[in-house]
Parts: structure tokens; sequence; C-alpha cells
């Protein structure tokens, strides 16, 4: 093998299988500036077998001669081979390996030349500028968390490295607010208590609340959907599951609670697995509720998710049982069983059971008054508690992450701030 001057008019281009070439305009720019640093890969005939991308660059410059190793490859077989190759056979560098020399790089740049910026960089490396700024964000933030190197993507780990930001963020916020927090936000602080749901309620007085939203584990054996799974394609790492041959004695003592601390004439919303349904429903009816059988329904109105999707469809709806204690009236009249809202993006939720704020706006306008008290036994985000703050429900709950509760808090400030709340 050789590397020689070749005309460019001359270079022979056959089908090729790379249909995606990506941003030229920056390779391009990279090129012209630093001048053609690998080498194309051609037949002896002078057929292109590796360098698309780098051929297609320097002809859009206009160039007449490009350098290129020359090589002996007999038939198209050897030359598929060798495409395929060049493009797939090599072992990529870890994105955190990448982070911290693409970081290396930059210093070095400015050193040398102070008007260097991340643009001049993103056009060295083919890149855009937001993927360089995002690396460059990285290398500097594992220096000093270096545990997000263990993420296993790039992505994985900005995902990572944002929350601990945000967290970071709220902290010095709630920092701020406890020294001036009253009404709403005092009332806030100090109806989210941490600690276990049955034993926390059972220190209640009975018939003190007008509205339970019971949204508990789903038991389903969350441990075992997990294997196989990375943590990044699981949102649940900080749910907590009740074991199956744990969960009917765990139904059973929560819905007794749940019922003895509401008022006469109220309603409960309790939302469930469809494994668990008759379990569910004879429990609720045994402690005294009034169930419809036929149970109400969240519709995302997205295509649906599914482990196993050329066997299964996909889910795209949740289901909740709507009980009664006496016979409460609803606010809303008639109202259909479809509740239709989007669900919360991903890269948004500070839980990961976490429901949108339009659609407890919605299920507390329906089944609940002005003036009234909710308890939420697993609370979660709180956002059911955001919701009835905002339409003059007070409300309560357990829950057991004071992380959680922190990005709670957090939130009920950030309303009070925005106004969609009266402090």
């Amino acid at each position: 093998m050789k590397t020689q001057q070749v005309e460019i008019k001359k270079i022979k281009k056959t089908k090729r299988y790379r249909i995606d070439l990506g941003n030229i305009e920056e390779l391009a720019a990279s090129i012209k500036e630093k001048g053609q640093l690998v080498p194309l890969l051609l037949s002896e005939d002078l057929t292109l077998l590796a360098g698309e991308r780098r051929l297609t660059a320097m002809e859009s410059l206009k160039w007449d001669k490009v350098t290129a190793f020359v090589l002996a490859a007999e038939g198209e077989l050897e030359q598929r081979e060798i495409e395929l190759l060049e493009n797939v056979m090599r072992k990529d560098m870890r994105w955190d390996e990448r982070a911290m020399l693409e970081a290396r790089i930059f210093q070095l740049r400015s050193e040398s030349d102070p008007n260097w910026s991340q643009r001049d960089q993103a056009g060295l490396l083919d890149a855009s500028a937001g993927a360089v700024n995002r690396r460059l964000q990285l290398a500097e933030a594992i220096e000093i968390i270096p545990e997000l190197a263990d993420a296993k993507t790039e992505d994985e780990a900005w995902k990572k490295y944002k929350r601990l930001e945000e967290d970071a963020v709220n902290a010095v916020l709630l920092e701020k607010a406890e020294k001036t927090s009253k009404g709403i936000a005092k009332w806030a602080r100090d109806h989210y208590i941490l600690g276990d749901s049955v034993t926390q309620i059972k220190k209640m007085n009975p018939d003190v609340c007008d509205f339970a939203e019971v949204d508990p584990p789903y038991g389903i054996d969350l441990d075992k959907r997990r294997e196989g799974r990375t943590k990044s394609h699981s949102e649940m790492t900080r749910y907590i599951e009740i074991p199956t041959e744990e969960y009917p004695k765990f139904l059973h003592n929560i819905a007794t609670e749940v019922y003895r601390v509401l008022r006469k004439n109220s309603y409960c919303v309790w939302w469930y697995g469809m494994s668990w349904h008759q379990q569910v429903y004879d429990t609720l009816t045994r402690v005294g509720f009034t169930v419809n059988p036929i149970p109400a329904i969240w519709t995302k109105g997205q295509a649906g998710q599914t482990a196993a999707p050329e066997t299964a469809l996909g889910s795209s709806y949740e289901p909740f049982f709507v009980a009664r204690k006496g016979k409460p009236k609803l606010m809303k009249e008639g109202r259909s069983n479809v509740f239709q809202f989007q669900p919360v993006p991903h890269q948004k939720k500070d839980h990961s059971t976490e429901k949108p704020i339009e659609l407890m706006l919605e299920i507390l306008e329906t089944f609940t008054w002005p003036g009234s008290t909710t308890i939420v036994p697993f609370l979660g985000s709180g956002v059911t508690l955001r919701a009835g703050y905002r339409i003059r429900r007070k409300g309560l709950g357990f829950d057991l992450d004071e992380m959680i509760r922190t990005r709670f808090l957090a939130n009920i400030q950030k309303d009070v701030d925005a106004g969609t709340l009266v402090n």
C-alpha cells in the first residue's frame, strides 16, 4: 500500500452503502483550515473504497488533488469488505474519554489563540456547537463529580448532571425560602411528611379529610422487570415496590386507614396495576367503600409503551377506581370516566410515576369542592398537592424520599414566585 496524490476527477465512485454523510459543510470548513489529515482509500484503478465524506467535502472546496492510500483490492467482495471495516470495525472512544480529550484540546487551543471559541472547535471536530458545549461541560463536571463517568452513555451522564445541577439550585432556593415561608408555602412544608404511609396515617384522627388520591406501588415484581435493563432504560431507580406476596396485606392495611380518615360523603381515587384489578376492587369493597366496578382511565394520547413490541400491544392508559364513602356529589356532574392528558416528559419528571398537573387539576375539580382537604398517602412528586393549592384545596400526605420532597418544595416556591398560587 502506498500514498500518492490523486486527481479528484480520476477517482471512480461506485454504489456506496453509506447514505447519510452527516454535516459536510462543517467537515469542509475543518479540512479547509487544517488540511486533509486522513488519506482516502482507493483501489489500484482509483475506485473509492473508504473516505466518501472526506472526498465529498474536498469536492465542495473545489480541490483538484487529494492524498490517498492505494492498495490492491480484487473484485467487489473485497471492496465491500473494506468499506464495511472502515466504517464499523473501529473501537470508538468512551464518551468520557472523548469529553476529556476535547476539553484538553480546547484548553490548548485557547492558550495559543485567545479568540478560540467553541464554534471554532465545532468546525475542527466536525460537530455541532451544542455537542461541543455539552462535552466541555461534562468534562468539567467529571472533575468535580467523578461518578458521572460511570454513566454508560453521554446522554445518560448529561441527564444525571442536569438533575444534580437542578437539585443544587433547588437547595439554594429552599434555604432562602425557609426564612420567609408563609401561607401555602408553609403549609406545604409542614404537610409533606417523611415517613411510611401506613404508619403515619394511623396517627391521624378519623373523619378529617374530604378526598383521597391513592397511587400506591403496583406490586409488579419490579426487580424482575428490571433484569436485562440498564438504569438508563428504567426511570424507576427511586421507586420502592411491594413484594407480590405481601401485596394483599399491604392493600388491606392502607385501604382500611384511608377509609377511616375520610369524612362521610367523600370520594377516593385509587390507581392500580391491571394484574391486581379484582384484588383491589374486593379490598376497597371489603373495608366499606362503594366502588364503581367499571374503572375510570387516564389515556395518554400517545403511542403505547411495551417491553415486547413484537408480541404485545403498547399500553397507553392507566386505570383507577372511583370509590365512595357515603353518598358524595360530583362537582362536575355527568363527567366522562375518560381523562385524556399528555404525560410528563421523562426528562422533566421529579418522580418516576409523576402524573401531569393538568390531570390532577381535572380530578380535583371533578371530585372535590373549594376548601376541602385531600390526603395523598403516596405523595411522590406531590403534584396532587400542587394542583390543589392552585384551586384553594388543602392537602397533606407522606413519602419516604427526602430528595423528592425537596424538589416538591422547590416547585411550590416556583409556583408562588410565578403567581400560579396565592401564598
